[in-house]
């Protein structure tokens, strides 16, 4: 039976004990401050990037370098007989093609590289996905056929208690035209095509949060759902919505995570929201 290794990067914010259960290997994202290099998840946590953020100073991020795919390409290559490298959406980084690149470089074993078109638990299931047809001891063909099939079901809203990080980090363009904190509007964020995209615009969090699982429901109906609710600094908020979430639907599965320290540098504290699929599509 092939032994087929999972690769992602930080951004998926995959909850610790789902990596560690399946073997997952994630590649951090770098988080720059000065001439100091920082390796997410690793070197910082999420709360030293909002205390500076709340001092007042702005590290930038970066993406995986090709060297780092390289190296933990042929460290799993001396282990397993194919990859598949899951990872945030080529359409806001450079890191899907990095790690094109290096896989191109690894002739050892096969390697597919997918772009998830999505970000935080989004691009976390399909890593689970993946790692749980490895387990089952699916083809490298099977796996990647699974994941391909399970991208488009999946479903992302988010709220933020601030657009200013996401705005200065570019990867939402439209917010810019926004004058959401000015006017105290509260934005559900989406994904579509890759790109964070504004859903919904309203006056509250509580209202926002609310319209997050009305529209969860309508696209859900009575089926079974896997979802997942992360945050940013809103522990308290993200495990009273997986609670809602609970109690509301039918969840096979129904996790809490946090986001990783680029992701709270993306985006800053206070963020909540939600990823989902349902086992059958419509």
């Amino acid at each position: 039976m092939a032994r087929i290794a999972v690769v992602t990067d930080s951004v998926a914010c995959l909850p610790p004990e789902l990596v560690e259960a399946y073997g997952i290997r994630i590649v951090p994202v770098r988080i720059l401050l000065g001439e100091r290099v920082f390796r997410d998840g690793i070197d910082v946590t999420a709360e030293e990037v909002y205390a500076w953020q709340r001092a007042g100073i702005m590290p930038t991020s970066s993406q995986p370098s090709i060297g780092d795919f390289l190296e933990t390409y042929r460290e799993l290559a001396r282990q397993a007989d194919g990859i598949v490298s899951i990872h945030v959406s080529a359409a806001m980084t450079g890191t899907y093609n990095a790690a094109l690149l290096a896989a191109q470089m690894v002739p050892e074993v096969p390697i597919r590289v997918i772009d998830s078109q999505a970000a935080t638990m989004a691009q976390g299931f399909l890593v689970l996905e993946a790692a749980r047809a490895a387990e089952r001891g699916a083809s490298l063909d099977e796996i990647v056929a699974r994941v391909e099939a399970l991208r488009p079901r999946l479903r992302f809203f988010a709220v933020l208690e601030t657009v200013t990080y996401l705005i200065r980090s570019g990867r939402a363009p439209a917010l810019a035209a926004l004058a959401v904190d000015v006017l105290q509007i509260k934005p559900i964020l989406t994904m579509q095509n890759g790109r964070i995209e504004v859903l919904s615009k309203v006056r509250t969090r509580r209202r926002a949060i609310e319209e997050m699982i009305e529209r969860m429901a309508r696209d859900v109906g009575d089926r079974p759902v896997h979802a997942a609710v992360f945050h940013a600094a809103a522990l308290e908020e993200a495990e009273a919505l997986r609670q809602q979430l609970l109690a509301r639907f039918d969840c096979r599965e129904c996790y809490l995570t946090a986001f990783s320290p680029v992701m709270g540098l993306y985006a800053g504290p206070g963020v909540l929201g939600l990823a989902y699929y349902t086992e059958e599509d419509r």
